[in-house]
């Protein structure tokens, strides 16, 4: 081969041998600059810099292309390619006057083909000093040469399925069709006749379809509307007439029982034009749906399977000329979360128009088995379909944000549901005791600024009076914890209520699988006032419902923050587990095991003792149960009201559960909050069968009356509340 001279120039000849004839003056370092001249664009191939690439190649290649072209030419034969990676090797190279070539091994490894190894040779020319390489599309592949093209023809898997922990489907598939035209292959004789049938199954008349596709690409696959099998049939043999119109199979989502956790389980939507390269190159088709949201997003991978199908070479013309390799699918992986269904089920009947979130979590290990968001919403209608496109529509208009997660991205006062952390930081102190003792009253004269009031004086009861520090958690006593909040700022330690918080999990992201908000904690308080109102759950403390639920798994457990999990197992379509739930420490509350339980016994008073705040709400409740009531001004509107808390069965068939209940705006706690909590323990310990009573809003368990109530104080319900607006609980 011509690429042997360079190498021969450099080898001295064997004894006996007459001398090899001498090169011409330059060949090798010209020679040599060919090569780095194909070694930079090699490199620059690897790195997808077609800039790079275009700049070294002749003037006569540029006349013939733009650098538009070229990096078009190169990114659609990675994408039919699925290109993950690609390396290459010089194998030789020759030079003359004004001419040279460099043969090179090129190895492209890919996404669905393998390995695929091709030699090639490139040709040079001297332009102006420097060498310039001659370009064509064989130069990509050596297949390619004269204009042909590369086409991977797709093979889609099944998406994986998504169960609940005991097997019921959550979310399944159906065979539906994607409807869409390629505007070049468009026969303007039967264009009236294709703008009024996809006007008659899509979304948009016939003057709309008209500006869309004339606004499109000659070449480029312009998505319309999709639809079940069913609803194409009637229009099937008309479309299948109609030139440039694609149909195409697909396995369209569907959700169970309209949409069972479905900010857990998110939805399904067409790939974002931002996102399409990333795709295109990892063999999805341009009009395919991928996971939007929740576990269809973060688990894409596993549900979507593995792509196939089979590369051509085709002609200029579009014929197909030869297969080049092929692959099979692999089916999607199925989840198996850790929800209940019908606990779950139960609960997002249980909240009526309220802007509410709930979440339970096994307190020993993290797993979540019920996490509601209201309102709710229906992912069937990220279908697209054209019955669909209103219900979808409001969904982004309406102002209560259904598509909104409040569990895991709704950030939130935590009012007297804070209590229990500056409690714990008030004993880690050492500052105070168990034992010690304050007058609880209907106000407190703060750090020598500031009158600061109890819930008490709000809603014209009477002043708790003088209570040790379990006693002031049971009664959620203000002036307590405005004192702890005084204290130990005045004592230098600013930043103590801060650093237990954070030590409770909060300011902080739990892990968990889907998306979620990280809260603010301060890093510590700025004034006396502030310490003393962060000690309240005021201030600049936010946390989500998550975070809150989380914690107080801890307190329940003995102290270990468990991170929050939402999948028990992914399983292929074989049945070999790839992944299988573990629980996972993140942490010790930093409290002693002393301290923890003086905290606990707290928690217990607020519902067993008939001062506690959570006695009336939850009084005759079969299973033992702790928690705090909670009831958080906003700046604006009602407080919102808040429940925490966990159960003590012990009972290793029915593992004890923790409960946070978030209602937005809803008023105290103990009222608003405390009756969903109780639904919660009540369904769970007796089989579903049990409702636990009535909500506020509700004329029987599940039917909300209309309108919904206002909500009624907080406190004992054998006093009259007053018209004075809340400040606590």
């Amino acid at each position: 081969m011509l690429a042997v001279a360079i190498l021969a120039a450099c080898t001295p000849p064997s004894p006996g041998e007459p001398p090899a004839e001498e090169p011409a003056p330059g060949n090798i370092s010209s020679t040599a600059a060919a090569q780095l001249i194909v070694e930079r664009f090699l490199a620059a191939w690897a790195e997808e810099a077609h800039a790079e690439m275009y700049a070294l190649l002749s003037s006569l290649s540029q006349d013939a292309l733009s650098l538009d072209e070229f990096t078009q030419a190169y990114q659609e034969a990675a994408n039919a390619l699925t290109l993950e990676e690609l390396s290459y090797q010089t194998l030789s190279a020759l030079a003359e006057e004004r001419r040279a070539e460099v043969a090179f091994r090129v190895s492209y490894q890919t996404r669905l083909l393998g390995e695929l190894v091709r030699e090639n040779v490139v040709f040079l020319s001297l332009e102006g000093g420097e060498w310039r390489i001659q370009w064509e599309n064989g130069l990509i592949m050596p297949e390619m040469q004269g204009g042909k093209a590369l086409q991977f023809v797709h093979q889609l898997p099944s998406r994986g399925r998504i169960f609940d922990r005991q097997g019921a489907p959550l979310a399944s598939y159906e065979n539906a069709v994607a409807i869409g035209v390629v505007p070049g292959d468009l026969d303007p004789a039967q264009a009236e006749q294709l703008y009024a049938v996809l006007a008659e199954i899509s979304i948009y008349d016939a003057d709309t379809l008209r500006r869309m596709v004339e606004s499109t690409p000659a070449d480029w696959y312009l998505p319309i509307v999709s639809l079940s099998q069913a609803d194409i049939r009637p229009y099937e043999q008309s479309l299948q007439n109609l030139a440039g119109v694609r149909i195409n199979d697909f396995r369209s989502r569907f959700y169970m029982d309209s949409g069972v956790a479905p900010h857990v389980l998110g939805y399904m939507t067409f790939i974002p034009e931002e996102d399409l390269p990333e795709y295109l190159r990892q063999g999805y088709r341009q009009d395919e749906r991928i996971g939007g949201a929740g576990l269809e997003r973060v688990f894409e991978a596993s549900l979507s399977g593995r792509r196939g199908g089979s590369l051509y070479l085709v002609s200029p013309e579009g014929e197909i000329l030869s297969l080049l390799s092929a692959s099979d699918p692999e089916p999607g992986q199925s989840l198996y979360t850790t929800l209940d269904k019908t606990l779950q089920m139960r609960l997002q009947q249980s909240l009526g128009d309220w802007r509410a979130a709930v979440v339970v979590m096994e307190a020993d290990t993290g797993r979540v088995l019920a996490m509601v968001s209201n309102p709710g919403f229906d992912p069937n209608a990220f279908d697209l379909t054209e019955s669909n496109r209103g219900l979808l529509d409001s969904y982004f208009s309406d102002p209560d944000q259904p598509l909104f997660n409040r569990a895991t991205q709704g950030q939130y006062p935590l009012g007297s549901v804070f209590k229990t952390i500056s409690m714990s930081a008030a004993l880690e102190s050492e500052l105070f005791r168990s034992s010690s003792s304050f007058f609880c009253g209907q106000s407190l004269w703060v750090c020598d600024s500031v009158t600061l009031y109890d819930w008490t004086y709000t809603h014209g009861v009477g002043a708790s009076g003088e209570l040790n520090l379990p006693e002031g958690l049971m009664r959620s006593c203000n002036p307590w914890f405005y004192h702890i909040g005084e204290t130990l700022y005045v004592e230098g330690m600013e930043g103590a209520l801060s650093e237990m918080a954070v030590g409770f999990g909060l300011g902080q992201e739990t892990g968990i699988e889907i998306s979620e908000a990280a809260g603010n904690i301060p890093e510590q308080a700025n004034t006396c006032v502030d310490s003393a109102q962060i000690a309240i759950g005021q201030g600049e403390v936010l946390v989500t419902p998550l975070q809150v639920v989380s914690f107080f798994s801890a307190l329940a457990n003995g102290g270990t923050l468990y991170q929050p999990a939402l999948v028990e197992r992914v399983q292929t379509a074989a049945g070999d587990i790839t992944y299988q739930f573990t629980p996972q420490a993140r942490g010790e509350l930093p409290v002693s095991p002393g301290n923890l339980a003086s905290v606990q016994d707290g928690l217990r008073m607020v519902i067993e003792e008939p001062r506690g705040t959570g006695y009336w709400a939850l009084q005759g409740t079969i299973v033992p149960v702790s928690g705090k009531t909670g009831t958080a001004q906003t700046p604006t509107g009602n407080s919102h009201a808040w429940f925490a808390g966990y159960t003590r069965m012990g009972d290793p068939e029915r593992p004890d559960i923790a409960v946070v209940v978030l209602v937005e705006n809803g008023g105290e706690g103990s009222v608003m909050a405390a009756p969903v909590f109780r639904r919660v323990v009540s369904l769970y310990f007796s089989g579903y069968e049990d409702p636990g009573g009535v909500m506020p809003w509700e004329v029987e368990p599940y039917v909300s009356e209309q309108p919904t109530p206002e909500a009624t104080p907080e406190g004992t319900p054998t006093e009259t509340p007053t018209e004075t607006p809340q400040t606590g609980e």
